[in-house]
């Protein structure tokens, strides 16, 4: 064959491979084909440096050893220690410390409003209700609801650890974990399987949904880690997911895509670097991201806008990072020089476009501008007599006409 016919047949292969390609592209993004999971997946606009280390990602497995504080050399400083008052956004801030049972709402210039105390274990985290009411999580233990004089409402026993939403149906969602063997994770060691639990505004169990399960069943069971060929301690508890944050969304986005759909429910899940928005109704994952792009983050939460604000916890810096989820484009991040929470962290978008940052291990808050200004500053008054810290796993600042309860004339 000479040279003009092979070169005839090589274009011709060329452009016949090239059209089956092209093609088999445009029906697998039609009909969402392999291999447009892959691509889906790991699509985003703007990398953010990737820090994912083997030793330490194996080490998470089985243990996570939360700190109860930081040492600070500036123990001497307590409370709001700046303000700038024409800059932030006005308001009541809502707190607890990691080791007590008291949860406290200060005003912006550091003193106790209210405060709320119950004979318990420490609490991990809490929410408040506009009239007063305090949900607080014992970690592991149970879930107490107390009215604003502290006194019992209910009490519910379970393994409960991390976060607490409260839905447009006051319906509460917290997040649970229990031990079970998962043949598909490890066939001789026990595998912490996260649920989400749904109790009525009384205290009474309506649903329980693993979180592990809808992962294995759906597309993307591929990002959890396979480990079934090593060798841990039978005794250990291998924590795959470790789910740090739930929210309900209330629908208001619904017009901007499904996947904000009333009910629909976005999970911030720290050991796979990952964060996913399911349909409840349909226990399927309808949107995902953040396996590439974070470092064992916290509290992804969905602003007015529909973008996802979050925080990135790193391994000796941590960022606040604000993600359009229909575009995967980074819209707006925030760090600097010695901001670094390494297992806790949260984030709240104010009303003025301030950002109110939990450095949660060193028990340092923060508001910023969107310009990165810092314009308020809390060091919590919790210090021990070795200048221990104490962690804030996360505050929460409220407008005034929010909170029913309070008696406005008596705190300002």
């Amino acid at each position: 064959m000479n040279f003009r016919k092979r070169f005839i047949l090589f274009s011709f292969i060329a452009i016949f491979l090239f059209a089956i390609m092209f093609v088999w592209g445009f029906f697998a993004h039609r009909n969402k084909i392999f291999p447009y999971v892959l691509l889906r997946f790991f699509k985003a606009s703007e990398r953010l440096e990737i820090q994912l280390r083997p030793v330490d990602i194996l080490a998470n497995l089985t243990s996570l050893p939360y700190i109860k504080g930081t040492y600070d050399s500036n123990f001497k400083k307590t409370g709001v220690i700046f303000y700038d008052q024409e800059n932030t956004a006005d308001g009541y801030n809502f707190y607890n410390s990691r080791e007590k049972n008291i949860a406290y709402l200060i005003n912006m210039k550091g003193r106790i409003i209210h405060q709320w105390s119950y004979p318990s274990g420490p609490w991990q985290h809490t929410e408040l209700f506009p009239n007063g009411d305090v949900i607080a999580l014992i970690k592991d233990e149970r879930l107490i609801k107390i009215d604003k004089n502290s006194r019992l409402i209910w009490s519910f026993s379970d393994r409960f650890h991390h976060d607490i939403w409260i839905d447009s149906n006051q319906d509460i969602y917290a997040l649970k974990r229990k031990p079970e063997i998962v043949p598909k994770i490890h066939k001789k060691v026990r595998t912490l399987v996260d649920y989400f639990i749904i109790l009525s505004k009384n205290g009474i169990k309506k649903e329980e949904v693993s979180i592990l399960k809808i992962i294995l069943n759906s597309q993307y069971s591929f990002i959890l880690p396979s480990i079934s060929d090593l060798k841990f301690d039978v005794k250990d508890e291998l924590d795959i997911l470790h789910t740090n944050h739930i929210e309900v969304f209330n629908g208001n986005l619904e017009k901007k895509s499904t996947i904000f759909k009333k009910g629909n429910i976005l999970m911030s899940i720290r050991n796979i670097n990952t964060n996913m928005i399911i349909d409840k109704n349909k226990k399927e994952i309808v949107w995902i991201w953040g396996l590439t792009n974070l470092t064992f983050h916290h509290h992804a939460t969905c602003l007015n806008t529909g973008n996802i604000l979050l925080f990135n916890n790193g391994f000796e810096r941590s960022e606040i990072i604000e993600v359009d989820p229909l575009s995967y484009q980074i819209k707006w991040r925030y760090t600097h020089k010695g901001f670094f929470s390494k297992t806790r962290g949260s984030n709240q978008r104010l009303d003025n476009g301030n950002t109110l940052i939990t450095e949660s291990d060193t028990g340092y808050v923060f508001e910023v501008t969107p310009t990165h200004k810092i314009v308020w500053k809390f060091a919590n008054p919790e210090i021990n007599k070795e200048g221990i810290r104490m962690a804030i796993w996360r505050m929460k600042r409220f407008n005034a006409n929010e909170l029913t309860f309070l008696n406005k004339k008596n705190v300002k």
